[in-house]
């Protein structure tokens, strides 16, 4: 395994996947996980920080699930490619969009009354695009990390 090519490839699929975010932000869906995940460990005073902590997290996490789809690809004895990460992508996305659901448990500035309103499932309380756009940013980061590893 080459764990340079793992790491980058995981900057840059999660790099591709927020650009997306953003502009499904701009048509609509009201979904912005670096900030919630900066929201996770600062309060909403400092948006910068918020920003910034959130976007080291995301693109943190973007790397270990890259290394992961990599673990997958190899346990499974299959060629990372285009499909498979897409597959994995598309599965990833379902238990992202199940888990949303759980987020105001484990997050203390999410719920009634708080900073961030509860996703729901699938982030359906964010907009009726957000559903979709879940797994489709999910297919795509799987994608980029099938082909660059």
């Amino acid at each position: 395994m080459d764990w340079g090519n793992i790491i980058l490839a995981g900057v840059i699929a999660t790099a591709v996947m927020t650009v997306l975010m953003y502009v499904g932000r701009a048509m609509g869906m009201q979904m912005d996980m670096p900030r919630m995940l900066g929201l996770m460990f600062s309060g909403p005073g400092n948006s910068g920080m918020v920003t910034g902590i959130g976007m080291m997290v995301h693109v943190m996490m973007g790397i270990a699930f890259a290394v992961g789809y990599t673990l997958l690809f190899d346990a499974f004895g299959i060629g990372a490619n285009w499909v498979w990460g897409g597959v994995f992508g598309a599965a990833h996305g379902v238990i992202a969009g199940m888990a949303m659901a759980m987020m105001p448990v484990m997050h203390p500035r999410m719920g009634d009354g708080e900073v961030l309103a509860a996703p729901g499932p699938f982030g359906v309380n964010y907009g009726s695009m957000v559903p979709a756009g879940i797994i489709m940013l999910h297919i795509v980061f799987g994608v980029v990390v099938g082909v660059m590893v």
